[in-house]
């Protein structure tokens, strides 16, 4: 059953979503995290070209899929990348969301679940994106199913 974009909210969880995500590989979901932010990542890049912690955010996660480094020095860049969102906050509420995305992302290599929070967020930064559009739940739900949809494609289904 798909989550209702209509009552979306970052504190419910999509019962279709976890239930992949516990039946699926650790690195398959790192994997899918990013590939679901870079659904928005050109957003932040447009218009905060010159800052690098989210690029630096992923290239650690890559590292750490390919066992160069550790779960735990990964781990450690979330804070930076936290304290961006912090900083961006009130002024960008859209890049905001896609900075939180990236947390979520990279904290997928310590707790796999962590990819769920990826894609909602970048579900979020849609929402707040396309605020004024009367299609925004149509943008929303469009997001999810390809979420689920490349989700099964990563896992072989």
């Amino acid at each position: 059953m798909a989550m209702d974009m209509k009552k979306f909210s970052l504190a419910k969880h999509d019962p279709e979503i976890q239930a992949l995500i516990s039946e699926t590989d650790h690195k398959v979901l790192a994997q899918w995290a990013i590939d679901c932010l870079n659904r928005v990542f050109y957003i932040y890049k447009e218009r905060y070209s010159s800052e690098n912690i989210l690029k630096t955010a992923i290239k650690i996660l890559n590292e750490w899929m390919k066992d160069k480094i550790t779960m735990w020095e990964a781990r450690k860049y979330c804070w930076t990348v936290l304290k961006l969102a912090r900083k961006i906050e009130n002024e960008d509420k859209v890049c905001c969301q896609i900075v939180r995305a990236t947390s979520h992302c990279l904290a997928t290599c310590h707790v796999p679940t962590h990819a769920e929070g990826t894609a909602m967020y970048v579900i979020s930064a849609i929402k707040y994106l396309n605020i004024d559009k009367e299609n925004v739940i149509e943008l929303m739900e469009n997001e999810r199913k390809w979420q689920i949809e490349h989700l099964l494609k990563l896992r072989g289904n």
